[in-house]
């Protein structure tokens, strides 16, 4: 018996420790479940589900006239997950002919169907769930791939996945280049991506992400699901047809001189709007835009500032332009140092008018001299520049502009001597930026009203205006009415008679002053001597509707005056801008071609011809063409000023489209029954086929430069 209870003692023991471990399992059941099921459920989600901020699509920058300066394009990475749990092997083997079909012809043509075949099985066989099928893939790429077999089933039966990128493009590429600025994921924006990044900037989303395997995220459900908000577009004064005028005429300037660096800036007189702003520098080899030398980098303006100096003493009534000044065959002595003009001449006694014309230091330096040091008038000299606004920052949008420097009269702690105001009289011991002298004279040109320079014309978000930006008045007047048509007929006449001839253009008045200024005069071991060449004026000077300032740093070849090397860019540009704008100062397209080095805008265009039958009519010119041309070729010709050659295009052949844009590159290359896929902007530089060929391959691929 006593055996028999302990063996009975033991069994319930045991079971009694069953019931308590299955009681206590049970109670652990009911804890993780309901208790602590939040909490477990939250960390489950953490390994396998996470939530990732998405950032809305940048706004644009455009153009006045609607070109995006910058804008963000979309792109995808498409990868499957060849191991989703939905797909079965009966759908997978059933359809994968298919898709490694349709991925060999219209994603990697160079890969076999079989051989996408083989690595869609071997992949799926090794558990890929991240297979890359196609990377930087277009928005059109992107619907095509996911109508494929399998792929058309969805992320979850049929593994796609889809991964969204975006890239700030520029699409006018250098153009403007520093002046749109650079919006940057580690390191800060400038120009106005960096001014507008509160607007530009899109409002921030969610996006669900799933692990699949390892450290690979996907996106669950629909890509557009979290609704991020895009910023808006910022509307700029920059006219592309301008600009691109601009931007070559420097170009060009700089390279035939040989320059280390160039600025020119084209701004409505009336409003200040800046059409066209370009800064190139030599980096390596090439000419770039690396700074915005226009804003931010302080200069001794030289003989441009003659320009303030003889208002100043036109308002302080201390000078006649009729009466007579002795430059002295080019050389006088001041405070025991020799001053000379820039080129040696006969002249003595002339009057101040003609002495502006020609840009003699010797004559303007006296008169300051004269007018203001001997009645002990300095400060008067140096208040007038600054009624004139000269020692004021413009306040442009952009950031960087640099301050304007002036010291003030008998400033010893500006090393203010004898010297100072001679020289200040000619553009030495002061400096502003080339924007800031832009700014003054557009004021002369605008009858004394001083506009701020204005950059952004509105702000748009989903086509809504959202903010507009008017012309700010900086001074309504800076001098008297008589001093500006005084000055203004002063500016004329150094085109007409003076050192801008070379600005002069035939039965088209234009205003502007020429400047040529050391830069390395204080350097005492110099080896030579480095110069900056410049040119500001108006056009036309009776009705002036732009203003425009050209800059060239150290030509090293061609010469180095400003009229020799600024002024001819400055009639350039004016040319161009007649040619594309011809106003009330029509330009004939024969006198546009015969010009030196004219040759190169707007021909060598190509196009349909009824449009540029259209164009010559519109223009008062009448080039020879078929009647029966579908597309024409433009081609300067040194007689006839443009001649029109005939483009053939057949039907039964890949057609040229060589020099076309894109829309008429396409309506030529589809109409042959060809499939059509277009990289760049601008105009078509490149054919994949080559044409007159026969229309075999139905794929064709061209590509566009501006």
């Amino acid at each position: 018996m006593d055996k028999r209870k302990v063996l009975l003692l033991r069994v319930y023991l045991v079971a009694i420790g069953f019931i308590l471990f299955a009681f206590l399992i049970a109670f652990q059941l009911v804890k993780v479940s309901l208790i602590e099921g939040s909490h477990w459920r939250a960390q489950a989600e953490r390994l396998y589900i996470k939530t990732v901020d998405t950032e809305g699509d940048r706004g644009d920058i455009l153009s006045a006239n609607g070109f995006p300066l910058a804008t963000s394009l979309q792109f995808f990475d498409i990868r499957m997950d060849l191991n989703t749990q939905a797909l079965d092997d009966r759908t997978f083997m059933s359809e994968v002919d298919s898709l490694a079909w349709y991925l060999s012809r219209y994603v990697n043509p160079s890969k076999s169907p079989m051989a996408y075949r083989n690595h869609l099985i071997s992949n799926r066989n090794a558990g890929n769930r991240y297979l890359l099928l196609k990377r930087n893939a277009t928005f059109d790429e992107m619907k095509r791939i996911s109508e494929f077999p399998i792929l058309r089933r969805g992320q979850f039966r049929g593994g796609l996945i889809v991964e969204r990128k975006s890239r700030r493009v520029k699409p006018f590429q250098s153009l403007a280049s520093r002046t749109i600025g650079l919006d940057r994921p580690n390191a800060p924006n400038v120009g106005l991506e960096a001014a507008f990044d509160d607007y530009l900037r899109g409002e921030r989303g969610e996006r669900v992400l799933q692990r699949i395997s390892g450290a690979n995220w996907v996106p669950v459900g629909d890509i557009s699901a979290s609704n991020p908000q895009r910023g808006a577009d910022v509307i700029t004064t920059i006219d592309t047809d301008i600009q691109d005028v601009v931007h070559n005429a420097l170009k060009r300037g700089i390279e035939h001189h040989r320059a280390r660096m160039g600025v020119a800036v084209v701004m409505r007189t009336e409003t200040g709007e800046i059409v066209a702003i370009s800064n190139l520098e030599r980096k390596n080899g090439l000419l770039v835009e690396s700074y915005n030398h226009a804003i931010g980098s302080l200069i001794e303006p030289g003989s441009l500032f003659k320009l303030p100096s003889i208002m100043a003493m036109l308002e302080d009534g201390l000078v006649s332009l009729d009466e007579k000044v002795d430059l002295n065959r080019g050389q006088t002595r001041i405070c025991n140092r020799i001053l000379r003009d820039s080129e040696p001449h006969d002249l003595e006694l002339t009057s101040v008018r003609e002495s502006f014309e020609m840009s003699s230091n010797v004559g303007i330096a006296k008169l300051a001299v004269e007018r203001y040091s001997q009645t002990n008038t300095e400060e008067a000299f140096i208040s007038r520049l600054k009624n004139f606004g000269l020692d004021k920052m413009t306040g442009i949008e952009l950031a960087g502009e640099a301050k304007p420097y002036i010291k003030d009269a008998g400033d010893v702690s500006a090393n203010w001597s004898c010297l100072s105001l001679p020289w200040m009289s000619f553009g030495y011991e002061l400096s502003l930026t080339p924007l800031q002298m832009l700014t003054f004279y557009n004021a002369v040109a605008n009858n004394g009203k001083m506009m701020r320079p204005q950059l952004v014309r509105e702000l748009q978000r989903d086509g809504r205006s959202i903010r507009k930006f008017k012309p700010e008045v900086l001074d309504a007047s800076i001098a008297s009415r008589e001093t500006i048509e005084k000055v203004k007929d002063l500016l004329v006449g150094v085109v007409e008679n003076g050192t801008g001839r070379r600005a002069r253009i035939d039965g088209y008045p234009i205003a502007g002053k020429t400047g040529t200024s050391q830069i390395n005069y204080t350097d005492v071991n110099r080896e030579r001597t480095l110069y900056q060449s410049s040119f500001a004026g108006f056009f036309p000077a009776d009705d002036p509707e732009y203003t425009c300032i050209v800059l060239i740093s150290e030509p090293r070849e061609n010469g180095f005056y400003g009229g020799t090397v600024a002024g001819p860019v400055f009639r350039e540009i004016v040319q161009r801008i007649r040619a594309i704008q011809p106003g009330d100062h029509p330009m004939e397209l024969a006198e546009f071609a015969s010009e030196s080095g004219m040759a190169s805008y707007p021909f060598w265009q190509v196009g349909k011809a009824e449009e540029f039958r259209y164009l010559f009519n519109s223009m008062g010119r009448f080039p020879a063409m078929d009647e029966g041309a579908e597309f024409v070729v433009i081609m300067p010709d040194q007689e006839v000023g443009t001649k029109l050659r005939t483009r053939r295009v057949s039907e039964n052949t890949v057609p040229n489209v060589v020099g076309m844009g894109l829309r008429d590159a396409l309506y030529a290359l589809e109409r042959a029954g060809l499939e059509v896929s277009a990289n760049g902007y601008g105009r078509v530089i490149e054919q994949s086929v080559p044409p007159g060929s026969r229309v075999e391959n139905k794929n064709i691929s061209i590509r566009l430069d501006i």
